[in-house]
């Protein structure tokens, strides 16, 4: 709704502060930059207003340059929109409050009833605000009114006092990671304030006969209304119902954009101000007949189209009974256009490929953040679709092939597939970790049979018996141990290996030579003969 022209107290004075800081400057996913992004919801905020409003713009870094004085919007929508878009990111950090009292100085010039700051800045790097509480309570005093965007959350390290402004001027906050949704953020601010051209009084309305072009029969209207939005017709619209006060403003207006419909009702059908409405005997009838015509003509009988969107490819898909459609489809081909982007944004025409008989099909690619409409035209007849917007976390859709993935990547690697998140920490696996069972049995079972083998054979090491051998190592390997655990020695791998292997001691008497194999054999002999 844009206020009407001659409504001079309802006009809104706004005064948009940009940060042009270094942070600005970063490149976004969908290829813009912070500045683009921020001077597109800029743009549309001049779009949005009234041709009795008036805008200024300020680009700030650590001082205010000015990029439009307060000018008119309907004498200078074009320039000022020129201006904003070549705004660009020149390095350093924002000084909010030399932003916000270069703002109040150009505001206090406004005739209007209405001004309105726009700050917006990064909530990471935002400094110097200076005695800015002082010039909140000057700027409130003279009827101004600050809302604050700030690029990141509210755990940055500006945030609090970017709230602490938006809280004393008596306007919003918003924060926002992603910076696709800039413009839009721009676009809502601007909307909540335009909505100070709401009329409270009771007004009486009266009916224009427009209405049998959307319905057989004119409904019967109600009388009075509560309260309705101060707006005026745009050219090449129609009106069916207008408030009876000085400014003969339509209340139900109703109009076509390409193939589309658009309509509005400028009185409140709920909520605030709907008392009368909510009363109203015939607002079922009202509603849905404007209904009907919004959603347009019913499909031809026999065809339809379907779109998907998997994460940024878009497909569309055209069936049709082949028995009906095949021979008008054979004459005149079906076409689709498609147009990506905002306002004024790129038409593309695609081209179908034929999968079968009765079905066709087109994919395209839509970039993140922007939105896309478009329509097929077949034998005569627009089939609408859309809008379609592909959100900032497309990479988290699901894809079977993806998770495919991922669970052969656990299995690989010895992993599971873990579905509770709550389980995640109660039995994590310990890296490094192997079993060790199976060689330890192995171990303990060569160690038995080599043990078995010296006693049954009497076998042993050349000039020492297999118990001193024994004991000899023991100490040899708790010598080595203590050296380990205490500290360092200095003496050579082959001297530590040598020190190692047990040694002839000339104090220790040299044990018994084990009996021969003949006094083994006649001592079997007789204690056999004692048995």
């Amino acid at each position: 709704m844009e206020l009407k022209s001659e409504h001079r107290k309802l006009g809104v004075a706004m005064a948009i502060v940009m940060d042009r800081s270094g942070s600005m400057a970063m490149t976004t996913s969908s290829g813009h930059t912070k500045m683009q992004l921020a001077n597109e919801g800029a743009a549309r905020s001049v779009e949005l207003l009234g041709t009795m409003d008036a805008v200024t713009v300020f680009a700030v870094d650590s001082q205010a340059h000015q990029i439009a004085p307060l000018m008119n919007v309907g004498e200078s929508r074009g320039e000022l929109n020129s201006r904003i878009r070549r705004i660009e990111s020149m390095g350093g950090g924002i000084f909010v409050y030399e932003g916000l009292k270069a703002a109040w100085d150009e505001l206090k010039k406004a005739p209007l009833g209405q001004r309105h700051v726009i700050l917006f800045t990064d909530a990471a790097d935002s400094e110097e605000p200076g005695e800015y509480r002082r010039l909140i309570d000057e700027m409130k005093a003279g009827g101004t009114t600050i809302s604050v965007i700030g690029v990141g959350t509210r755990s940055d390290a500006d945030a609090a006092l970017l709230e602490d402004i938006a809280t004393r001027g008596g306007g919003r906050i918003f924060f926002s990671e992603n910076a696709g949704e800039i413009p839009n953020i721009f676009a809502q601010e601007t909307v909540t304030v335009a909505r100070s051209s709401f009329v409270e009084d009771l007004t009486g309305s009266q009916a224009t006969g427009r209405w049998y072009e959307l319905a057989r029969k004119e409904v019967e209207w109600l009388k009075e209304v509560d309260g309705y939005n101060l707006s005026y017709l745009r050219e090449g619209d129609e009106t069916a119902l207008v408030s009876t006060d000085t400014y003969a403003a339509p209340l139900v207006a109703f109009g076509r954009r390409g193939i589309g419909r658009t309509a509005a009702v400028a009185f409140p059908l709920g909520g605030e101000f709907s008392e009368r409405s909510r009363n109203w005997a015939h607002l079922g009838d009202f509603i849905q007949t404007l209904t009907r015509w919004l959603m347009g003509d019913e499909l031809p009988p026999g065809i339809g189209i379907r779109h998907d969107l998997t994460g940024s490819e878009l497909s569309i898909e055209l069936l049709y009974d082949s028995g009906t459609w095949e021979e008008k489809i054979s004459t005149t081909p079906p076409t689709v256009v498609i147009e990506k982007g905002f306002r004024n944004g790129k038409k593309e025409e695609l081209i179908w490929e034929r999968l079968s008989p009765g079905h066709y099909q087109v994919t395209t690619r839509l970039e993140e953040g922007t939105p896309a409409r478009g329509a097929v035209q077949v034998a005569g007849a627009a089939i609408p679709f859309g809008p379609i917007t592909v959100g900032s976390g497309s990479e988290w859709r699901f894809d079977p092939e993806r998770v495919k993935e991922l669970r052969e990547t656990a299995r690989a690697s010895g992993g599971e597939e873990l579905l509770d998140l709550s389980k995640a920490w109660k039995k994590p696996p310990a890296p490094g970790e192997a079993p060790i069972r199976i060689p330890l049995l192995f171990a303990l079972l060569v160690l038995f049979l080599f043990e078995a083998l010296v006693t049954r054979t009497g076998w042993q090491f050349p000039g020492v018996s297999y118990q001193t051998l024994i004991a000899k190592l023991s100490a040899a390997m708790a010598g080595r141990g203590k050296i380990g655990r205490t500290g360092s020695t200095n003496s050579s791998p082959r001297e530590e290996r040598k020190a190692s292997l047990p040694q002839a001691d000339p104090e220790t008497p040299a044990p018994p030579e084990p009996p021969s194999h003949e006094s083994r054999k006649s001592r079997f002999n007789r204690a056999k003969k004692g048995l």
